[in-house]
């Protein structure tokens, strides 16, 4: 019976086109009515094991092989209920009476898709935060400070390193305390300038950190605020003698050459700031 079963639903696979082949494909929980013809086999189909499959009338030959089920219809007129057990779930059917070719279920399709593998959260987190790290580490371009000089009793400011994705720019910063007195870090100010009387090449000072002189050399700055998007320091208060580093960021790509401004809390009567050009 079942050689000759496997060989019926392999006959109507060839003379049945895709477009005459109807399928369903059942949600969970839910009773699903299937639609037969007489003489015709209809497949459940489950993608794991069937281990019981049961039906309320003999009005209907069901013989179940490995991931299927095969319903036949034998009287005219007869309905009856089916139930289906596989190795993880259970499946209720409503066998319809025989009707017309045309309307019944060739296939019925109650495979469920194999979940994705999700890895666990803290190896996820893991895997995210190696990316953004390396893409980081890659990416960021090095700020040269070497014309930047440590001065006595005073607050210095490096830019280190900026770094930009497709839609946020960040700075790495340090500071310095060379002062007698502790100085607390405030969250500083970026300022985008531009230098619309100097005569000096802004593309010739990218990536460099510009020293007092040269900025005087700059002349009068046109500047424009920009608004972080994030501010993060290591130490908020540093000692005589301490350093500390932070990281700004905003929501937006900056087009070089331009000129940024790192603006903080004023240490006595001194101005504590860092000009980059990016």
């Amino acid at each position: 019976m079942k050689r000759a079963l496997i060989f019926l639903l392999t006959m109507y696979a060839v003379v049945t086109s895709a477009d005459e082949l109807k399928m369903s494909q059942p949600g969970t929980g839910e009773v699903i009515h299937v639609a037969t013809a007489l003489d015709h086999l209809t497949v459940l189909e489950f993608g794991e094991p069937v281990t019981v499959a049961a039906a309320g009338s003999p009005a209907f030959q069901i013989e179940r092989h490995e991931d299927k089920v095969f319903i036949k219809p034998l009287k005219a007129g007869a309905s009856t209920d089916l139930f289906v057990w596989t190795a993880s779930r259970r499946f209720a059917y409503e066998l319809e009476p025989p009707g017309e070719v045309k309307n019944m279920n060739f296939a019925v399709d109650s495979r469920v898709p194999a979940p994705k593998v999700v890895p666990e959260s803290k190896d996820q987190m893991n895997d995210i935060a190696d990316m953004m790290f390396t893409r980081a580490l890659l990416g960021a371009e090095r700020v040269d400070s070497t014309s930047i000089k440590d001065a006595k009793d005073r607050i210095t400011v490096r830019i280190e390193d900026v770094f930009q994705s497709r839609n946020t720019t960040y700075i790495h910063y340090s500071i310095r305390n060379q002062s007698a007195h502790p100085y607390r870090v405030t969250t500083p100010q970026l300022i985008e300038a531009i230098a619309p009387e100097t005569s000096i090449s802004i593309q010739s000072l990218r990536h460099m950190q510009l020293e007092a002189q040269m900025l005087h050399k700059l002349g009068k700055l046109r500047e424009r605020p920009l608004s972080l998007a994030k501010a993060e320091v290591q130490k908020e208060d540093i000692q005589p003698g301490e350093e500390t580093r932070g990281v700004i960021a905003i929501r937006e790509a900056v087009a070089g050459p331009s000129i940024l401004q790192l603006k903080f809390g004023p240490e006595g009567s001194h101005k504590v700031q860092a000009t980059m050009v990016f």
